[in-house]
């Protein structure tokens, strides 16, 4: 952790279309209403992905033998050049009174974990996580990057995504200190949690 920081760095974790955006977006509002005079910064750690460079994890289908991008290992993320962003964020002068990150694996490396004043994870049940996924990626019309067959989609996921939330995202969830479900209503759950993080701001 930095010796000297000037913000509250807040964790927002979970699998997946598990909720994490929506939540994140509801979580802004709500600070709005009770930190009025905080500045905000929301930080991704998708931005991170190794994607395009020789570092970026791979596995290869067994159902298709194709090879594709494994975006739900650890290492499928530069964490060294977010730990040093976030670093950066927080100590300069200008550092927002919040810092929220946000990102599936977030829990999963120690070095973030640490940075941490509140940790948040996002839980949902795997099967609507799969449904969301699946609707969210066929609504990707026209985009080169996403294949848009729901056969390709629900195999990724079974092959990746459901294999990295087992094995790295479900683990990571011990270090949370709020848990909030994936299908509640964030409208009503986001002031709650704007509240904590108003009273660990004032500390």
């Amino acid at each position: 952790m930095p010796s000297q920081t000037h913000s509250l760095i807040v964790g927002i974790a979970g699998g997946s279309a598990s909720g994490k955006s929506t939540f994140t977006a509801a979580l802004l509002e709500a600070l709005v209403i009770q930190c009025p005079d905080s500045r905000v910064l929301v930080v991704h750690s998708d931005r991170y992905f190794r994607v395009g460079t020789p570092e970026m994890p791979t596995f290869t289908s067994p159902t298709s033998g194709e090879t594709y991008p494994d975006y739900n290992r650890p290492d499928a993320v530069d964490v060294d050049r977010m730990v040093s962003d976030l670093d950066a964020k927080v100590r300069s002068e200008d550092a927002p009174d919040i810092l929220i990150v946000e990102g599936h694996l977030l829990f999963a490396w120690p070095e973030v974990c640490d940075r941490l004043d509140v940790r948040l994870f996002i839980d949902l049940d795997g099967e609507t996580r799969a449904l969301r996924r699946l609707v969210r990626n066929l609504a990707h019309h026209g985009d080169p990057l996403v294949d848009q067959s729901a056969q390709s989609i629900a195999t990724y996921y079974l092959e990746s995504a459901k294999v990295g939330y087992d094995r790295y995202i479900a683990p990571s969830r011990v270090h949370a200190d709020l848990i909030v479900r994936g299908d509640a209503d964030f409208a009503r759950v986001a002031p709650m949690i704007a509240s904590v993080i108003a009273k660990e701001l004032s500390r």
